[in-house]
Protein backbone atom coordinates (compact mmCIF):
# COMPACT_ATOMS: atom_id res chain seq x y z
CA UNK A 1 0.00 0.00 0.00
CA UNK A 2 2.49 2.27 1.24
CA UNK A 3 4.81 2.10 -1.67
CA UNK A 4 1.92 2.00 -4.32
CA UNK A 5 1.38 5.60 -2.86
CA UNK A 6 4.89 6.59 -3.04
CA UNK A 7 5.50 5.10 -6.85
CA UNK A 8 2.05 6.99 -7.68
CA UNK A 9 2.01 10.36 -5.92
CA UNK A 10 5.76 10.48 -4.57
CA UNK A 11 4.42 11.31 -1.60
CA UNK A 12 2.63 10.26 1.72
CA UNK A 13 1.08 13.22 3.90
CA UNK A 14 -2.38 11.11 5.42
CA UNK A 15 -2.87 7.92 6.59
CA UNK A 16 -6.03 7.05 7.67
CA UNK A 17 -6.37 3.58 9.42
CA UNK A 18 -10.16 2.78 9.74
CA UNK A 19 -11.19 -1.28 10.97
CA UNK A 20 -13.25 -2.78 12.18
CA UNK A 21 -14.39 -6.45 13.03
CA UNK A 22 -17.03 -7.79 15.44
CA UNK A 23 -17.51 -11.15 16.72
CA UNK A 24 -19.29 -11.99 20.14
CA UNK A 25 -18.92 -14.58 22.64
CA UNK A 26 -18.41 -15.07 26.39
CA UNK A 27 -15.11 -14.89 27.90
CA UNK A 28 -14.70 -18.08 28.52
CA UNK A 29 -16.02 -19.21 25.80
CA UNK A 30 -14.06 -16.61 23.00
CA UNK A 31 -12.39 -18.60 20.67
CA UNK A 32 -8.67 -18.35 19.92
CA UNK A 33 -9.59 -17.95 16.55
CA UNK A 34 -11.71 -15.10 16.88
CA UNK A 35 -9.30 -13.32 19.11
CA UNK A 36 -6.41 -13.65 16.91
CA UNK A 37 -8.60 -12.67 13.85
CA UNK A 38 -10.18 -9.38 15.57
CA UNK A 39 -6.64 -8.09 17.09
CA UNK A 40 -4.70 -8.58 13.82
CA UNK A 41 -6.79 -6.13 11.97
CA UNK A 42 -7.64 -3.64 14.09
CA UNK A 43 -4.55 -3.37 16.19
CA UNK A 44 -2.04 -5.65 14.40
CA UNK A 45 -2.99 -3.87 11.11
CA UNK A 46 -2.13 -0.39 12.19
CA UNK A 47 0.88 -0.59 13.71
CA UNK A 48 2.28 -2.35 10.41
CA UNK A 49 0.47 0.09 8.18
CA UNK A 50 1.99 2.88 10.18
CA UNK A 51 5.05 1.43 10.59
CA UNK A 52 5.55 1.00 7.24
CA UNK A 53 4.55 4.64 5.98
CA UNK A 54 6.34 5.82 8.70
CA UNK A 55 9.86 7.07 6.61
CA UNK A 56 7.38 9.35 4.18
CA UNK A 57 5.11 10.62 7.19
CA UNK A 58 7.97 11.68 8.96
CA UNK A 59 9.84 12.93 6.23
CA UNK A 60 8.47 16.25 5.57
CA UNK A 61 6.54 18.17 8.63
CA UNK A 62 2.80 18.03 8.39
CA UNK A 63 2.11 14.58 8.39
CA UNK A 64 -0.89 12.92 9.59
CA UNK A 65 -2.14 10.17 11.26
CA UNK A 66 -5.97 9.06 12.31
CA UNK A 67 -6.65 5.64 13.61
CA UNK A 68 -10.06 4.67 14.54
CA UNK A 69 -10.82 3.62 17.82
CA UNK A 70 -14.35 3.33 19.33
CA UNK A 71 -15.69 4.25 22.50
CA UNK A 72 -15.36 0.67 23.61
CA UNK A 73 -11.55 1.88 23.97
CA UNK A 74 -12.16 3.45 27.29
CA UNK A 75 -14.16 0.52 28.73
CA UNK A 76 -15.60 -3.21 28.58
CA UNK A 77 -18.57 -4.47 26.68
CA UNK A 78 -20.04 -8.26 27.84
CA UNK A 79 -18.75 -10.54 25.29
CA UNK A 80 -16.62 -8.19 23.05
CA UNK A 81 -13.32 -9.18 24.77
CA UNK A 82 -11.31 -8.93 21.45
CA UNK A 83 -12.84 -5.88 20.05
CA UNK A 84 -12.19 -3.74 23.43
CA UNK A 85 -9.22 -5.29 23.81
CA UNK A 86 -7.96 -4.24 20.09
CA UNK A 87 -9.43 -0.87 20.44
CA UNK A 88 -7.67 -0.03 24.04
CA UNK A 89 -4.40 -1.00 22.49
CA UNK A 90 -5.30 1.52 19.49
CA UNK A 91 -5.08 4.19 22.18
CA UNK A 92 -1.43 2.98 23.07
CA UNK A 93 -0.34 2.75 19.80
CA UNK A 94 -1.80 6.34 18.65
CA UNK A 95 -0.50 7.99 21.72
CA UNK A 96 3.17 6.51 21.63
CA UNK A 97 3.22 6.95 17.99
CA UNK A 98 2.35 10.74 18.76
CA UNK A 99 5.05 11.14 21.70
CA UNK A 100 7.53 9.81 18.66
CA UNK A 101 6.60 11.71 15.69
CA UNK A 102 5.77 14.70 17.23
CA UNK A 103 9.58 15.68 16.69
CA UNK A 104 8.95 15.23 13.21
CA UNK A 105 6.09 17.41 12.82
CA UNK A 106 3.65 14.21 12.67
CA UNK A 107 0.33 14.40 14.38
CA UNK A 108 -1.46 11.06 15.52
CA UNK A 109 -4.82 10.75 16.68
CA UNK A 110 -7.71 8.73 16.68
CA UNK A 111 -11.47 9.02 16.52
CA UNK A 112 -14.06 6.63 18.77
CA UNK A 113 -17.69 6.76 17.12
CA UNK A 114 -20.34 5.62 19.65
CA UNK A 115 -23.25 3.51 17.82
CA UNK A 116 -23.68 3.92 14.04
CA UNK A 117 -25.82 2.20 12.12
CA UNK A 118 -23.49 0.68 10.21
CA UNK A 119 -22.46 -3.20 8.85
CA UNK A 120 -20.46 -3.49 11.75
CA UNK A 121 -23.56 -2.71 14.51
CA UNK A 122 -26.02 -4.81 12.26
CA UNK A 123 -23.98 -7.61 11.97
CA UNK A 124 -24.70 -7.86 16.12
CA UNK A 125 -27.38 -7.28 16.37
CA UNK A 126 -28.70 -11.34 16.52
CA UNK A 127 -26.28 -11.46 19.22
CA UNK A 128 -27.04 -8.66 21.44
CA UNK A 129 -30.26 -9.85 21.16
CA UNK A 130 -30.09 -13.20 22.58
CA UNK A 131 -27.95 -11.58 25.24
CA UNK A 132 -30.74 -9.09 26.41
CA UNK A 133 -33.71 -11.53 25.50
CA UNK A 134 -34.55 -9.09 22.84
CA UNK A 135 -36.08 -9.00 19.43
CA UNK A 136 -33.58 -7.60 16.94
CA UNK A 137 -35.74 -4.48 16.72
CA UNK A 138 -36.06 -3.89 20.80
CA UNK A 139 -32.11 -4.13 20.70
CA UNK A 140 -32.09 -1.45 17.39
CA UNK A 141 -34.60 0.85 19.49
CA UNK A 142 -32.53 0.59 23.06
CA UNK A 143 -28.95 1.42 21.38
CA UNK A 144 -30.70 4.29 19.93
CA UNK A 145 -32.58 5.26 23.27
CA UNK A 146 -28.96 5.28 24.62
CA UNK A 147 -27.92 7.88 22.79
CA UNK A 148 -28.91 11.60 23.46
CA UNK A 149 -31.09 12.78 20.93
CA UNK A 150 -32.37 9.60 20.29
CA UNK A 151 -30.42 9.04 17.01
CA UNK A 152 -27.13 7.23 16.23
CA UNK A 153 -24.20 8.68 15.38
CA UNK A 154 -23.62 9.45 11.67
CA UNK A 155 -20.76 8.53 9.82
CA UNK A 156 -20.53 11.94 8.13
CA UNK A 157 -20.01 13.18 11.28
CA UNK A 158 -17.07 11.00 11.57
CA UNK A 159 -15.97 11.60 8.68
CA UNK A 160 -15.85 15.24 9.12
CA UNK A 161 -13.78 14.72 12.32
CA UNK A 162 -11.49 12.69 10.39
CA UNK A 163 -10.84 15.16 7.54
CA UNK A 164 -10.71 17.99 10.61
CA UNK A 165 -7.87 16.22 11.80
CA UNK A 166 -6.29 15.20 9.11
CA UNK A 167 -5.76 19.08 8.06
CA UNK A 168 -3.08 21.99 8.66
CA UNK A 169 -5.95 23.21 11.24
CA UNK A 170 -5.25 20.43 13.49
CA UNK A 171 -1.50 20.42 14.10
CA UNK A 172 -1.51 21.44 17.47
CA UNK A 173 -3.72 18.20 18.28
CA UNK A 174 -1.46 15.06 18.59
CA UNK A 175 -1.99 11.92 20.76
CA UNK A 176 -5.41 12.51 21.23
CA UNK A 177 -8.69 10.26 20.35
CA UNK A 178 -11.95 12.67 19.75
CA UNK A 179 -14.90 10.57 21.09
CA UNK A 180 -18.02 11.24 18.91
CA UNK A 181 -20.94 9.86 20.30
CA UNK A 182 -23.46 12.16 20.72
CA UNK A 183 -22.38 12.83 24.31
CA UNK A 184 -23.20 9.23 25.76
CA UNK A 185 -20.01 9.32 27.53
CA UNK A 186 -20.75 12.79 29.34
CA UNK A 187 -22.56 10.68 31.98
CA UNK A 188 -19.35 9.24 33.58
Amino acid sequence: MVAHILKTAGRLDILVLNAGLQFMAPFDQFPDAEWDRLNALMLDGPFHALKAAWPALTKTPGGRVVVTASVASYGGARQKVAYCAAKHGVLGLVRTAALEGGAHGLTVNAVAPGWMDTALMRGQLEAQAKNRGMSIDEVMAAFRASQPGNRFVDVREVAATIGFLASPCASGINGECITIDLGASASG
